[in-house]
């Protein structure tokens, strides 16, 4: 039997559900929507589109599901725009700390990401008394590398930051200056619970999209740290010390706060590359 749910006596057979169902789970019979075994992916679609609100799905918690009112959910098209057009890297943050409710939102707004299947595979780690050790082992990975770039073709991307990387790891060993997160007092991961999984990367990466956007929407500050995904490439101990398991697969790196830079207008972009086909 399917995880889904009708109030057969307040159904009015409209199909509407039917229509919109990806496994082709429902059918109206007798003026009726029934159920067909399969298996279902929990998506939804069936709860959000019936206009009678007669389907759950089993063990949905009832406060998740709210009515579509206009004035709550829609965004002005040029307004999003907007709002997405300002957002910026943050590389500047005050001392203050991400606090508990503002830490909830991200991760509301990551876990509403689609993902492939609705198999919402991803989890996220936010590193607290590990953090040091694992700026000083990334820093470590990455500043060993350059020094074999010579010797090491699959090395070459890493040229451009040779001086950075060398950089950051001597402001650590000498003055504990974090370049690598910029201070930032949160830091979060996003991991596919799926080695090498197409849709487990798109994933992952959507979840980390929808939980920057939040942070600027909450008036914080983020940025994506990609040295940490490179050193964990390098270095399986920068995975076992991130507490990425074997069969994951780290997607993201964010480092998150309250901004101590202020930004007072937007920049521009290269056009985009579009090939009409």
């Amino acid at each position: 039997m399917t995880d889904i749910v009708i109030n057969a006596e307040r159904c009015t057979g409209c199909g509407a559900c039917a229509r919109d169902c990806l496994r082709e789970l429902l059918t109206v019979e007798g003026s009726k929507a029934q159920v067909r075994e399969g298996f279902c992916i929990r998506c939804g679609h069936c709860v959000a589109v019936c206009p009678a609100d007669v389907i759950r799905l089993s063990g949905c918690p009832e406060g998740e599901l709210l009515p579509y009112e206009p004035s709550e959910f829609d965004i002005p098209p040029q307004k999003l725009l907007n709002f997405l057009k300002f957002r910026r890297s943050v590389r500047q943050f005050q001392s203050r700390p991400v606090d508990a409710d503002m830490l909830a939102a991200l991760l509301e707004a990551a876990r509403y990401a689609p993902t492939g299947g609705n198999q919402q595979m991803n989890r996220y780690i936010l590193l607290e008394e590990r953090r040091e050790a694992v700026i000083q082992l990334v820093l470590q990975t990455l500043y060993d590398a350059v020094q074999r770039l010579d010797e090491e073709p699959a090395l070459q991307e890493l040229r451009p930051y040779q001086p950075l990387c060398t950089g950051m790891y001597r402001a650590w060993q000498e003055r504990r200056e974090d370049r690598l997160f910029y201070g930032a007092p949160c830091v979060l991961l996003t991991v596919a619970r799926r080695l090498q999984s197409v849709s487990g990367r798109v994933d992952g990466a959507l979840a980390s999209a929808n939980l920057e956007l939040m942070a600027h929407a909450l008036g914080l500050g983020a940025c994506y740290v990609g040295f940490v995904g490179i050193a964990a490439g390098l270095n399986p101990e920068v995975r076992n010390l991130l507490g990425v398991r074997k069969k994951e697969e780290l997607i993201s790196t964010l480092a998150i706060g309250h901004p101590a830079v202020r930004y007072h207008r937007t920049v521009s972009r290269q056009s985009a590359d579009l090939t009409r086909l």
